[in-house]
């Protein structure tokens, strides 16, 4: 049995491609004899605090040297992080909204990268302290997967450096042209539901 931490960023409940297919994931990964536990977080939804002053203070101190104040302000970060690290695999919605990932991710992101809880300091480098397999289905309106607009994509090479810092391994699942009609769009829809049919069937 695995634990699974699913994140949900769209802001859309309805009609988001990311959800539907995020559910088709649990539904696989649930009818292949396996009883797995998913733990579930709307950040779309009940988001997650943006960082401030005191906060970005509290989350740049080390555990050990932290105030009983800035542990009040961080500890919805710890409780993120947790989740986070208890879970044996992870799975993303991350639809692309103006280039980008949507602001949900990035204050979910900003609140569990921290130094000494998710990944540290070493003479060659950032060490990741988070290693786990993290699924992320990536939608988008448009067609970006090709030479023409690949450099106007900034999800996935944003999310495959952040992750490599505090140890996440990337699988990215795309569904593209999800604005650009059925015979487009479908086609490729449907390879990302066979991409994900063939990820959830490996969870063990």
């Amino acid at each position: 049995m695995a634990k699974v931490l699913i994140l949900h960023t769209s802001a859309q409940r309805e009609g988001s491609v990311g959800r539907q297919l995020i559910r088709e994931f649990v539904e696989q990964a649930s009818s292949n004899g396996h009883h797995h536990e998913f733990i579930e977080r709307d950040l779309a939804h009940e988001p997650v605090p943006i960082l401030n002053d005191e906060i970005v203070d509290a989350i740049r101190t080390y555990r050990d040297k932290l105030t009983d104040e800035q542990r009040v302000l961080t500890a919805i970060s710890e409780t993120l992080i947790e989740e986070l690290m208890a879970a044996d695999f992870v799975v993303i919605g991350a639809p692309m909204y103006n280039w980008g990932i949507p602001a949900a991710l990035k204050a979910w992101i900003d609140q569990i990268t921290r130094v000494g809880f998710t990944f540290r300091y070493t003479a060659t480098g950032y060490e990741g302290l988070a290693k786990k397999p993290v699924l992320i289905v990536v939608t988008r309106g448009g067609l970006y997967d090709n030479t023409a607009r690949a450099s106007s994509d900034f999800v996935k090479p944003y999310l495959r450096a952040i992750f490599g810092v505090i140890g996440l391994e990337p699988t990215f699942v795309t569904a593209e042209a999800t604005l650009m009609g059925e015979e487009l769009g479908a086609p490729l829809l449907a390879q990302a539901r066979k991409e994900i049919g063939e990820i959830a069937a490996t969870l063990t």
